[in-house]
Formats: structure tokens, C-alpha cells, sequence
């Protein structure tokens, strides 16, 4: 048995003449002696090491071979994936992302008379009849219009529009940081449009600074585009005159850079504009309000190609990126604002702002939380904003650093707020999680500071309570509300029972357990979701108070998961109707008594019954008698569903 090598180190070439003898070494012969042939002298070891080098050169050709940078690209991105979409809190947020990115196929280009060809066999001639440039481009009689070929672009693009203030005084490695985040999200099938925030009004000067930028992502990647001369203002109002500029490079998986300049028509010249009317000019854009009116007022045309806009163009996210970062919140446990229900918070948030309107912080707060009111009412229901600072915006974290997530788990990866916003459209950690929850005591007695400065923003839904707990407080005093009151749409609110649980409500028996009962009533948006409060007396325990109890908690299982419609009407429960505490119970095995575990003070599982007992009210544990009564109220309320034959809930 004979193996041969070339004078490179490689097997036997076939494609190329023997010029130069080959080694040949025969391995029946024993180790200490050597047959050669020709005029090279080698020893057996020199003769494994020239094999082994040969196939090193062998796989390296193949690495270098588009096949193989293929694979090793096909690798790379599978690596990618994996990791940031386990940074996601669960399963199916990650299930939520793939589906919501998720576009139809594209469609094929529509054909037109100058494409028609005619049948037949034709032969193939490439270039050798090609015609000369100047006969190509020379005028040629024609009395119609000439036909283009027209695509139907029906794939939606996701964009996210970014501002970046102070981006000029940035530390290098925070500006890297920003700049693979981009790319990042890039390649997470949403595609930024990033405006950079001047700080001079020298156009030199602007250009270097988006140029900055520019070059700090093309580190990862070839990605980045500067766009100049996209904006315009007329009469104190910003537009975006120049589209292509923008989706050129944005349907081409490019990312454009644009700074806060517009071309003054009324001047003619150019000038620097606020940076958030550059952003409400590009959301309008994006959102398909751009679009001329028609000179025959035909307003049906006008709104189909407005919606046409918007089915090719889908503005997701909306980002803020300063020193600033989330709205502070002086009521909040955790001090601030980690999620934002416009419809709900936007007057109170805003005059709370006003109050500290020295501080620049609260000017950046005002001005950004003005900006995604306006940008948000323009877009659909399922878009969200973002207030994040630089710092988190530049955040890797790596598997195994010392985590700052809600679970304690201390593997797990440190989350970037944009990635994790983009992956779960949530805020980094809920907004009813009690402080307790948020933070933990090291062995050395140190606290762990709160995972996110971020603020996640909803145009979100109004929440409607009855009584009023503002007017006054919940308490157990005659009269009390009943779910027959006409303020309530009593067909909806079981509906929204029987959509949430997935089970038909015995309506009359039901009405006739509660309605002498009711607390209050929370109403989520158009009843999306909502909680029916009761106060139940403890059957087991003598002369005890009526025991505030969650009766029913429901969202719609199209918002489940999403939206933050559980958080809002929890929140809304804890904080303005049962400040001071509520009980509820839920079945041993129901998939959502982790997130019930990780809102409430405590848990008890109630022995010989397959119910599971939770309560907001500090104290209880050590409260021998109010954990009676808990328990006993726990035990003693009976289900009202037709289908007697299933768990109750």
C-alpha cells in the first residue's frame, strides 16, 4: 500500500503534468527503513507531516471556496439566531416574533407590452449585435409614452425609526456598541432608519458626524448608507421629498443615516430642524400620510393608495437613544416608567414632567415623550416606542456574566433593550412585578441595581373602572355595583370571560353568586381585557371582615401575550383599587400561576383541593387570622361554568 505527494504537500494532482518527481513511501516496509524513488530524500516522519500539511492546504481551499464560505456563513447566521432569540423571555415570544415578521411571498412582476415576446424559437446572440451607447440613448419618434415595467412590491418592510442625540460626544466603544446593535437588528428582518442628532449648524462638521456613525456599523458589515437631501421644510413644516433615497437602500438591507437637515424652500438653502420633526416628517412617511392629494379629490383613490403605502411599509418600532433614557416615576417601587399606556398615562406623565421642566433630563423626557404620542397616533395599535439610554442601547452582555433578570438566574445573558424590545415587543421586565421581584440581596449584602433605564411605550388602551376609586375608595358598604348596571355591556364582559378561559359561563348563576357582591369593575380597552373584583365573607371564620377577591381576570387570547393588557389591568387593580391588598385563587396546574407567582406577596396550595391561593396584602403570612380567612374564601367560592365536568377555575 503506496499513498504519493506532490512537491506542494497535496495528493497526486490529475489536473496538472508531473513536472517534478514525486516522494513515494511504501508503509509495508518497516519503520526504520526508507524506499525513494527519483531524486528526493525523506525521512517517514517529514513524510506524515507533508501529508497532514497537504491536508490542511485541502481544507483551507475549501473554506476559501464560495461553497464553503456559504457553509460557513450558513453556520455563522444559524449561531446568531439562536442566540439572540434565546435572549427572548419565553417560547413564544420568540413564536410572536417569527410570526410578526413574517411576510407574503413576493409577487411575480406584471408584465407590459414592451416585455411581450414573441413566440418562437430565437437564438441567443449576447452582445455580438450590441448597439453603440449613442444610438441607445438617441431621441426616437414615438406619440405615446413610453411603457415601464412595473413591480408589485406587495412584501412588507419592517422598519424601525431611530434618533440618537449626543451621538458627536460619544466614548468610541459606546458608539461601537450602538453601531453592532444596528446591525444587529438589521439582520433580525427590521431595518433601521437612523437620524442623527447635529450639534452644529457647519455642514462639514454634520457630515463628519454622521459619517461617524456611518463607519462605526460598516465595521460589521458593509451595511450602512449616509442620506442627504431627503428632508424638506415649507412654512415651518418637514416632509420627505425625496423617497427613493430612503427605500433604496432600506429594501436593499441597508441602513441610511440621515441628519436633522432640510432643504428651506422658502430660502433655498439649506438648514438644520429639530431632530423630532425629522422624526415625525420620516413617520409620516413610512406611515403613508405622504401621499399628494389628488387634483380630482377622488378621497377613495387617496385612501387605497395610502393603505397600499402602508401594506409595503410597516414602521414597528420607534427608538430614542440619549444620556436621558426612561421617564423617571416618583410612585412607582422600582422609580420609574418601564412601561408607558399613552391612552391611560400621557396627561399625568406630562404634567409630572412639567413640574421639573429645570432639570435637562425633563426636557429630553417631555420632548420625547411629545414625540411618540404624536408619531404613535399616526401608526397602527400593534407599533411601539422605546426610551433607552446609550449605555443600554451598547450593551452585550455575554452568557455568564452576572445576570440582572427578574428570574436570578445567573447564566443567563445580560439583555440588550433594543434586541429583547425587538424580540418580545415588551418591556425589559413587567411593569406589575412588585419590587420585591426586581431586585435580590447578594450573599455580601449588596442589592442588585433593576435589570433596564428603558421606558416601552403604547399608544395602548384607556382603562375604565367602576366605581371610580379616584372619587373615592373600594369599600365593603351597601349599595354596591352590579354587573346589570347599564354602564356595562354585560353580552362583551362574558364574552371576554368565555374567550379568556376557554369555557361557557353559566351567566344566571353566576349573577345570582356576584351581584350582591361586586366590588368594582376593570375594563380594559374595548373589553380586551378586564377583572371583576368581589367582597366575599369567609364562611369558616366567625365575625370576619368581607375579604377583597380577584373573582375573574380575563384577556382576549388575541392580546394574551402581548400588548401588556394583563399588566395594565393588574396594575390598575393593586395600585388604584386594592392598594392595600386582594386574594385570589387558581387551579394547581394553570400554565399562568408563574406570572401569578411572581405578581403576588405570597402562595399557599390549598391541602385536599386542586386550588392554589395568592394574595397581594403584606402581612398575611404572619397574620394567623387573615390567612384563615384567605384559605377559608379560597375554599369556599363555587364555580359557575355550564361544563360542570371539567377542572373548575
Amino acid at each position: 500500500m503506496t499513498s504519493k505527494v506532490c512537491h506542494e504537500g497535496q495528493q497526486l494532482c490529475r489536473h496538472l503534468p508531473r513536472r517534478t518527481p514525486s516522494l513515494e513511501i511504501k508503509s509495508q516496509r518497516p519503520r526504520n527503513s526508507i524506499t525513494t524513488t527519483g531524486r528526493g530524500y525523506a525521512s517517514a516522519a517529514a513524510a506524515v507531516d507533508t501529508k497532514h500539511y497537504g491536508q490542511q492546504q485541502n481544507a483551507r481551499q475549501i473554506a476559501n471556496s464560495p461553497l464553503g464560505q456559504q457553509a460557513q456563513q450558513k453556520e455563522a447566521d444559524r449561531e446568531f439566531f439562536a442566540d439572540l432569540l434565546s435572549s427572548a423571555a419565553t417560547k413564544r415570544d420568540a413564536k410572536a416574533y417569527l410570526t410578526r415578521l413574517k411576510s407574503p411571498p413576493k409577487t411575480k412582476p406584471i408584465p407590459t407590452k414592451a416585455q411581450a415576446q414573441v413566440s418562437g424559437s430565437y437564438v441567443n446572440v449576447g452582445n455580438l449585435f450590441r448597439g453603440s451607447r449613442a444610438a441607445e440613448m438617441s431621441p426616437v419618434f414615438s406619440q405615446s409614452a413610453p411603457v415601464e415595467a412595473e413591480f408589485q412590491e406587495e412584501e412588507t418592510l419592517h422598519v424601525a425609526l431611530v434618533k440618537i442625540q449626543d451621538a458627536a460626544g460619544l466614548a468610541q466603544k459606546t458608539l461601537s456598541g450602538i453601531a453592532e446593535t444596528l446591525a444587529q437588528l438589521n439582520r433580525l428582518s427590521i431595518s433601521p432608519c437612523v437620524v442623527v442628532e447635529s450639534s452644529s449648524s457647519d455642514r462639514a462638521q454634520l457630515g463628519e458626524e454622521v459619517d461617524k456613525l456611518v463607519n462605526a456599523i460598516n465595521e460589521f458589515g458593509n451595511i450602512a448608507r449616509r442620506v442627504d437631501n431627503a428632508l424638506t421644510i415649507n412654512a415651518g413644516q418637514a416632509r420627505v421629498s425625496q423617497r427613493k433615497l430612503l427605500m433604496r437602500p432600506l429594501r436593499r438591507d441597508k441602513i441610511p443615516v440621515v441628519a436633522n437637515v432640510a432643504y428651506n424652500e422658502d430660502e433655498q438653502k439649506m438648514a438644520v430642524i429639530g431632530i423630532n420633526d425629522a422624526m415625525l416628517a420620516l413617520t409620516k412617511e413610512f406611515a403613508g400620510l405622504n401621499i399628494k392629494p389628488s387634483e380630482a379629490e377622488d378621497y377613495q383613490a387617496d385612501s387605497s393608495a395610502i393603505k397600499q403605502a402602508q401594506k409595503r411599509v410597516s414602521l414597528d418600532r420607534i427608538i430614542t437613544i440619549d444620556s436621558a433614557g426612561g421617564i423617571p416615576n416618583d410612585r412607582a417601587a422600582d422609580g420609574r416608567h418601564v412601561f408607558l399606556n399613552l391612552e391611560q398615562e400621557y396627561d399625568a406623565v406630562r404634567l409630572r414632567l412639567q413640574a421639573k421642566i429645570d432639570s435637562p433630563a425633563a426636557i429630553t423626557h417631555l420632548a420625547n415623550l411629545d414625540l411618540l404620542d404624536r408619531a404613535l397616533q399616526l401608526l397602527p395599535p400593534t407599533s411601539s416606542g422605546l426610551m433607552t439610554t446609550h449605555e443600554e442601547a451598547a450593551n452585550h452582555g455575554r452568557v455568564g456574566a452576572p445576570s440582572h433578570d427578574p428570574s436570578n438566574v445567573g447564566t443567563r445573558r445580560q439583555k440588550n433593550a433594543l434586541i429583547h424590545n425587538l424580540l418580545t415587543d415588551k418591556p425589559a421586565y413587567s411593569s406589575s412585578l412588585p419590587l420585591g421581584r426586581l431586585t435580590k440581596n447578594e450573599p455580601s449584602g449588596e442589592t442588585l441595581p433593576l435589570p433596564s433605564h428603558s421606558s416601552f411605550v403604547k399608544r395602548g388602551m384607556p382603562i375604565t373602572i367602576f366605581p371610580d376609586p379616584f372619587e373615592a375608595p373600594w369599600t365593603a358598604t351597601l349599595p354596591r355595583l352590579k354587573l346589570t348596571d347599564p354602564r356595562i355591556d354585560l353580552a362583551r364582559l362574558v364574552y371576554l370571560i368565555e374567550d379568556s378561559f376557554g369555557r361557557k359561563l353559566d351567566v344566571e348563576d353566576y349573577l345570582r353568586r356576584v351581584n350582591d357582591r361586586i366590588a368594582g369593575v376593570i375594563i380594559a380597552g374595548n373589553y380586551e381585557g378586564g377583572a371583576i373584583l368581589t367582597w366575599e365573607t369567609p364562611p369558616d371564620v366567625p365575625d370576619a371582615d368581607p375579604v377583597p377577591y380577584l373573582d375573574k381576570f380575563a384577556v382576549l387570547k388575541r392580546s394574551q401575550g402581548a400588548g401588556g393588557v394583563a399588566d395594565i389591568v393588574f396594575n390598575a387593580m393593586v395600585r388604584s383599587c386594592f392598594p392595600n391588598g386582594v386574594c385570589w385563587r387558581s387551579r394547581k396546574d394553570n400554565p399562568v400561576n408563574k406570572w401569578y407567582f411572581e405578581r403576588s406577596r405570597g402562595t399557599w396550595k390549598i391541602l385536599d383541593m386542586n386550588w392554589t391561593m395568592f394574595f397581594t396584602t403584606p402581612g398575611v403570612e404572619v397574620s394567623d387570622r387573615r390567612f384563615k380567612e384567605y384559605e377559608s374564601v379560597c375554599r369556599g367560592v363555587k364555580p359557575s361554568w355550564k361544563d360542570k365536568t371539567k377542572a373548575a377555575d
